[in-house]
């Protein structure tokens, strides 16, 4: 006869009343650190941008995607490119936005890298005016998951105008402002009791608590005066647009809001929130079509090179299943696309010149030499010493523009000011050619 366990009555009793005593005291933990981050309600007016469903990457890994689909065309069997997934980044470095479909304006996908947090590399304040010898003692520089990989944490998510919603009016401010950015963040770790029941929380739901704040999605000129906003340059890579600085939007407490950003991003230095200036987008040169070809020169908001980026999952699986064993699966996310997309053999994009997703056309401009970016996992915010970037380079440095970086994945520019794209619009590819890529 086998062993049992048994309960005393008694002992299961106090295990209940144990267990109905610390439930309240859970909820309430749970109400204070996620409650009361809360904004009361929705922004008036608007709807949430993004999908409904789970994300259309919950199967990248599945190995149909490394070995692409055909289907017959005349007879003969042939791959069957099709957007699989769509992303836009409302701030440069922080968590994206996955999308059903999206429109695409000459700076690339709408709402992409509108935004672009940055750093006070000097300690006093100057104006557009201000003589340019002690302008160049202070400058603005953009931040990046490049260094400061913690930004991954942050999440984003756009809030549009919706005639349809209950509280839509004309009159509200998150209507006339065009919509609502929110930036999501890791609370601050509590102490005493409160940072012991914070620790027990994230442990029981997995879940860290998070601050909210909102800003404008586009200021109008009103709230451009009540917050006292400014423009100042702020320099990304080469260039040193000039953008609106919005550190002084969160209320109550701007100052703290931001210091508390520091903290969570890593960063020593003074904070800002920036936004382009649509008037005052980078145009981009290099390998992108001329104003000659297009009608415009295309252009850029914090983007790092081209309007759009576009990616193959057959690709990423490729370099994934060449990492050493043992790593971690290597997720397209990773690379930060706008368009992934699935149906060609490995690689098939770096020859990309010309193509046609759904009714509208787009210039693949240049290949995507990669950077230690894609070394961060997007989830965590942890960065791999080595991996993926020691794999790329061990096969992919491919270009003749940049023999000693590798590439992955295809910069774009539309060839209409507008369109419109959406998962599962079918890839046509026009042309083919060669690349080379050109520095900045």
């Amino acid at each position: 006869m086998g062993n049992s366990i048994h309960f005393e009555p008694s002992i299961a009793k106090s295990s209940f009343l144990l267990n109905l005593a610390f439930f309240p005291v859970m909820v309430l933990v749970a109400r204070y650190f996620f409650g009361r981050y809360r904004q009361d309600d929705h922004p008036k007016g608007c709807t949430k941008l993004g999908l409904r469903v789970q994300s259309h990457l919950t199967d990248e890994h599945h190995k149909r995607y490394h070995i692409p689909e055909k289907v017959p065309v005349n007879g003969t069997m042939k791959p069957a490119p099709k957007v699989k997934s769509l992303w836009v980044y409302p701030v440069k470095s922080c968590r994206g936005i996955e999308l059903e479909k999206g429109s695409v304006i000459s700076t690339g996908m709408e709402y992409d890298r509108l935004f672009c947090f940055a750093q006070l590399k000097s300690p006093f304040p100057v104006s557009l005016d201000t003589p340019s010898e002690e302008k160049s003692n202070h400058q603005w520089e953009f931040l990046t998951q490049r260094r400061f990989s913690s930004m991954a944490l942050i999440r984003t998510e756009i809030w549009i105008p919706d005639p349809a919603s209950p509280t839509y009016s004309p009159e509200n401010l998150e209507v006339q402002s065009g919509g609502v950015l929110v930036i999501k963040y890791p609370s601050m770790v509590e102490t005493g009791l409160l940072g012991t029941l914070s620790e027990l929380w994230i442990s029981i739901t997995g879940k860290r608590p998070e601050k909210v704040v909102r800003l404008p999605l586009n200021p109008t000129a009103q709230q451009i005066n009540e917050h006292a906003y400014v423009l100042e340059e702020m320099k990304i890579w080469k260039d040193t647009p000039v953008c609106l600085n919005m550190g002084t939007t969160i209320a109550p407490n701007s100052k703290l809001f931001l210091e508390e950003l520091q903290a969570v991003i890593g960063c020593t230095n003074p904070l800002a929130l920036f936004r382009i200036v649509p008037e005052r987008s980078r145009e981009v040169y290099r390998c992108a079509p001329r104003k000659e070809v297009l009608g415009w020169q295309p252009s850029v908001a914090f983007g790092d090179a081209y309007p759009i980026h576009i990616i193959n999952l057959a690709s990423v699986r490729d370099v994934g299943s060449k990492l050493r064993p043992g790593s971690f699966e290597l997720s397209s996310r990773r690379f930060r696309p706008n368009i992934i997309f699935t149906g060609s053999e490995a690689y098939a994009e770096d020859a990309w010149k010309r193509i046609k997703i759904g009714g509208y056309e787009y210039y693949v401009a240049c290949r995507t030499v990669r950077c230690l970016l894609p070394n961060v996992d997007p989830t965590t915010g942890e960065k791999h010493p080595s991996e993926p970037n020691r794999t790329l380079k061990s096969f992919r440095c491919i270009d003749e523009g940049d023999t000693k970086n590798a590439c992955l994945g295809m910069g774009m520019v539309a060839a209409s000011q507008e369109s419109e794209i959406q998962v599962g619009d079918v890839i046509e590819v026009l042309e083919t050619g060669d690349h080379y890529y050109i520095k900045q």
